[in-house]
């Protein structure tokens, strides 16, 4: 993470410094990121870098830890709190916000696309501490529709929680690599994909 020096940084010089690293983040694969286009974008000393990040290290853990934070503010209720709605519609919700994260912050999900192919990330203790906080909260909400007889109680909650996740992950990712979003029918493919979820492709009779 970023030294308190960083921290104790004019909001102004602190956004500027972050700004930077998602821009470099956003063009480099992690393990070929400079740090003198950062520095040079940022408009900072070399040697005021150095005060404020100590390795590459800390510019992942403060990357990924800028990602949560927004991403968790964009998202809000929609991963914290019950709220009366049922787990398919709740991921539904969840899917559209992608989309719409994606046209608030398109730098910062390129960045986040290319660190998420690097080793480091995939391995890193904070992703995968992640991904299990994430299956633990949709477990929770799978577990609460199962006792609302919404969800079959017969169905493994961690199993299916994790399936849906991995599941979700993949269709976002390979939807927002394309050059072009329809944002228009963003809502329609949500809905394809919680009735696929929810009833599977076989045809009903």
């Amino acid at each position: 993470m970023p030294t308190q020096t960083f921290y104790n940084l004019p909001e102004e010089k602190q956004k500027r410094i972050t700004d930077a690293i998602i821009t470099e983040l956003s063009i480099h694969p992690y393990e070929h990121i400079n740090i003198q286009n950062i520095i040079k974008d940022a408009k900072i000393p070399r040697g005021s870098f150095y005060q404020y990040f100590k390795s590459k290290d800390d510019i992942f853990d403060f990357f990924y830890t800028h990602l949560k934070q927004i991403k968790f503010a964009f998202w809000g209720s929609l991963f914290t709190e019950p709220l009366d709605i049922s787990f398919l519609e709740r991921i539904k919700m969840i899917y559209i916000k992608g989309y719409e994260f994606n046209k608030a912050y398109p730098k910062l999900v390129e960045a986040a696309k290319k660190i998420s192919q690097s080793p480091t990330f995939l391995n890193d203790d904070k992703y995968q501490e992640g991904i299990k906080q994430s299956i633990e909260m949709y477990k929770h909400f799978i577990i609460a529709d199962q006792e609302k007889n919404l969800i079959r109680k017969d169905l493994d909650p961690q199993f299916l929680a994790t399936m849906i996740i991995e599941f979700m992950n993949k269709v976002t990712l390979e939807q927002l690599v394309k050059d072009t979003i329809d944002y228009q029918q963003i809502s329609e493919k949500a809905q394809q994909l919680i009735e696929i979820i929810g009833k599977g492709i076989q045809t009903h009779v």
